[in-house]
């Protein structure tokens, strides 16, 4: 499946602490009923390729999901919500990835310099 386009995306805004990053959700049916249980907050783990926590089931369209991912991808696979800043050059090993949104350009390194653990209150862009 080809990556995600922002076509019929939805604002919303990652906070951790006093850091605010604008992104996007994508028109995928994962997506949308992720942006149905905004706002949440959830403590993210950061590991080598990106930040991760178990999440509560989403309903998912085995046909949207695909191999691999991109630099700044927000992902939802696996019973896991992720922020995806690094990998992608290996990403392809990956399969049964889901993409819900993407990070805004600009603020990849803004992630990168995130802690080690972080809290992150997920909600729609005002």
């Amino acid at each position: 499946m080809p990556h995600p386009t922002a076509q019929g995306s939805t604002p919303i805004t990652l906070t951790a602490g006093n850091t605010v990053i604008p992104a996007a959700l994508n028109g995928t049916l994962t997506a949308r009923r992720f942006k149905d249980e905004l706002p949440f907050t959830i403590t993210l783990q950061r590991y080598s390729d990106d930040y991760r926590a178990t999440a509560a089931p989403l309903e998912t369209d085995e046909s949207q999901q695909q191999s691999g991912w991109k630099n700044g991808d927000i992902g939802y696979f696996g019973g896991w919500f992720t922020i995806l800043f690094d990998g992608q050059e290996h990403s392809r090993n990956h399969t049964g990835v889901m993409i819900i949104g993407r990070v805004a350009d600009g603020y990849l390194d803004t992630v990168r310099g995130l802690d080690g653990t972080i809290t992150v209150t997920v909600a729609l862009a005002s």
